[in-house]
Order: C-alpha cells, then structure tokens, then sequence
C-alpha cells in the first residue's frame, strides 16, 4: 500500500527535524567552553570566595551515608550507618530531633521544610514516610511515628521531594518512581534495564519543572518528563564509570556531573554532549604523613607531580553557576572555573574521603563530609 500525502508530509517533516537536530549535536561538538571563552570578555577569578566552618556537627557513633538539606536550609538531616536520622538546627548547630531508622537501614532521606515529614529509604528496599508528632517540653523531643511506607523491591540510592504532594524516588532494581505521597501510590515509572539508580538530579527554572535527570551505575545520565511515564526523553554522552551525582546550573538548562572516573561532565539539556570536562588526576598527596588540612592555590603552584585521583563524590555549584566544588575521594576538595576547564583555580586537603559538599538551597552555605578516622560533619559559610 503506497503512502498517502499526510504520511509523506509526515516523514518529511521527521527527517528535517533529525537533520537539525544531527546539525546542532555537531555544532556543540565542534565548539568548546574553552574556544566560547576566549572570544569573550569573562573576567578571570582573582578574589575567590573562602570557605569557614561555623558548626562542627557531632553525633554519630558511625560512618554517615548521607548529609540533605531541607527545602528552607533550616535544617540539616544526617544518616547515618548506626540507623539514625539526626535533624539539625542549623541556625544554632545543634540537635533538634533524632528518628531511629534502624529497622530500614537507611542510607539517604528527605525531608519538608519544617522537618514534621521525614522520608527515609536504604537497604531494607522501602521509603518510609515518619511524621513528628508533637509532645510537651517536660516529656523532651518531639518523636517520629511510622507513617506510610513506599514498597520498592531494592536499595533505596536516592529520594526528592516534588511539588503537589509528590515523590520521587530512584531505586537499585526499581528505576525512578514517581509517588502520591497521601494516597501511596505509583504514578508514574521510569524504567532503567540493567543499571541501578545512584542519583537524581532536578533542574532548575520553571519551564523545565517538569524534568529530571538520573544518574546511573552504567555511566549514562537520561533525561525523563514527569508528564510522560516510561518514555526516555534522551541520553547524554556518558562517563566511563558510576555517576555519583548531578547538580543543576542556575540557568535551568546546564548542568554538571560527577562520576568514579574522576571526571566532571558539564551539559546542556537542549543537546545530548559533553560541553566540558573538568578532570585533574594529577595531584601530589601523601596520606600517610598528612594529619591536618591544608590549601594551595593555582596561582602559587608550581605544577603537579604524578597522582591519579579518586572518584568525585559530589559537587556544589554556586550562586552564579560560575563556581564548581566537587568533593573527591582522593581527600581533595577542589575549585573550578566552568569557563576554565582545562585546570582547577583552587584545591584544599582534608583528612579523609570527600563525601559531600552539600550546597544549601539557597546558596547560603555549604555541609561538607569527610570520612575521617571519626566522620567529620561541618556546616561552611563564605566569610
């Protein structure tokens, strides 16, 4: 059977829009951030920020999973292996509540802006929903009651908090779910065949509210439409290795990556390639004689000597988006100008892994974790 008009107007129409679309993916490939750059004027960092601690925050008996901020950065949930969830206050760094999650071996949460909600999720492949209920001054903090519970059939990696009652949440074997939180149930399923979820990533700006991103085990960051269930908007070029997290730019359309290859990956939602790559695998560090922190800026190096790098644990991103600062694995914290891919601008040591460099919602200040001998927890602030 011959096709008629409307079908041909049809193919027409798809194949020019995939010549377009082939033109724009060559047309990001063959430009850089750092040929962008040089034909601007951006002024060069001179002053950077830095970073001080206000609050050492000491409670956990363990290693900690996860450091999350909650919608109003009032507060700060902490999870850690021991099984409790400590909500900190972080206008006074102290303890304002602890839920005992020991039951579902948590490993992240989330949380409402006033910390009554707190969803936890782990190892005992469940999300469950605990709600504070209040109690007198003399009978001491408020406790956490078992609410509702999310049934996933894997480890819970990652758990966010949408508008209109909603949850997303991104499992080992489960891919993405999107839940009703009152009436517990799945609205809406985002397949990922033979890869766990590690991590998921929302974009900011209104007009892409209805995105978001995961980042998976082998490598690959997919974009998903909340408003489409089961239909895979596009894959980006992929890392080498597990995606650890993926951060927004304040544009709403870049944002960046971080994986085990030791690599950043910068993208833009409108294109499906690597814009720029932010990797340094070659900087000194002796661990064994190190015993404090210490910082050292590009301007008074005089080059690196041979070291492969950890894996990027996570990055903050910062108030412009100009700012990187990603968390390695090899003890190192690290600066980068995103117009200057090609080497960071600032690198700081500590004394453990870099777990998080949690930045705050509203860009006000950072919770950074080390796996030190004893996990170190601080609450940073520019100064």
């Amino acid at each position: 059977m011959k096709p008629n008009e409307t079908e041909l107007k049809l193919l027409s129409e798809i194949m020019q829009l995939k010549m377009k679309l082939e033109s724009t993916r060559r047309a990001a490939r063959e430009s850089s951030v750092k040929s962008l750059v040089s034909g601007s004027s951006l002024p060069v960092y001179s002053d950077l920020p830095t970073l001080a601690p206000v609050f050492t925050l000491r409670a956990h008996s363990t290693k900690v999973h996860d450091v999350v901020w909650s919608d109003t950065d009032q507060y700060l949930l902490t999870v850690g292996a021991e099984g409790l969830i400590v909500v900190w206050d972080t206008t006074v760094g102290l303890i304002h509540n602890v839920l005992d999650g020991t039951s579902i071996q948590p490993v992240t949460a989330a949380s409402s802006g006033d910390a009554r909600q707190v969803f936890c999720g782990g190892l005992c492949a469940n999300v469950v929903l605990f709600q504070s209920m209040h109690q007198t001054a003399d009978e001491g903090y408020s406790i956490y009651e078992n609410h509702f519970v999310y049934e996933h059939s894997s480890q819970v990696n990652s758990i966010r908090l949408l508008s209109g009652s909603k949850l997303l949440t991104g499992a080992a074997n489960d891919g993405a779910l999107i839940w009703d939180i009152e009436s517990v149930k799945v609205t809406g399923k985002y397949a990922h065949n033979l890869c766990a979820i590690e991590c998921l990533g929302l974009l900011s700006g209104s007009e892409e509210a209805n995105i978001f991103l995961t980042g998976a085990s082998d490598g690959q960051i997919r974009q998903w439409d909340i408003r489409q269930p089961e239909s895979l908007v596009s894959i980006f070029e992929a890392h080498s290795s597990t995606v650890n997290c993926i951060r927004p730019l304040p544009n709403g359309y870049n944002f960046v990556s971080g994986s085990e290859d030791t690599e950043i990956h910068l993208y833009d939602t409108r294109t499906d390639v690597i814009l720029a790559t932010y990797s340094d695998p070659h900087y000194p560090v002796s661990h064994t004689s190190l015993a404090e922190p210490d910082s050292i800026s590009i301007a008074h190096s005089e080059g690196p000597l041979g070291f492969e790098s950890a894996g990027v644990s996570d990055i903050a991103v910062s108030p412009s988006g100009r700012l990187l600062i990603s968390g390695c694995k090899d003890w190192g914290v690290y600066y980068w100008d995103v117009a200057q891919p090609n080497r960071w601008i600032h690198y700081e040591t500590e004394i453990g892994p870099v777990i998080r460099v949690a930045m705050s919602n509203r860009k006000t200040a950072l919770a950074m974790m080390t796996w030190d001998p004893k996990t170190r927890i601080r609450i940073m602030r520019p100064h």
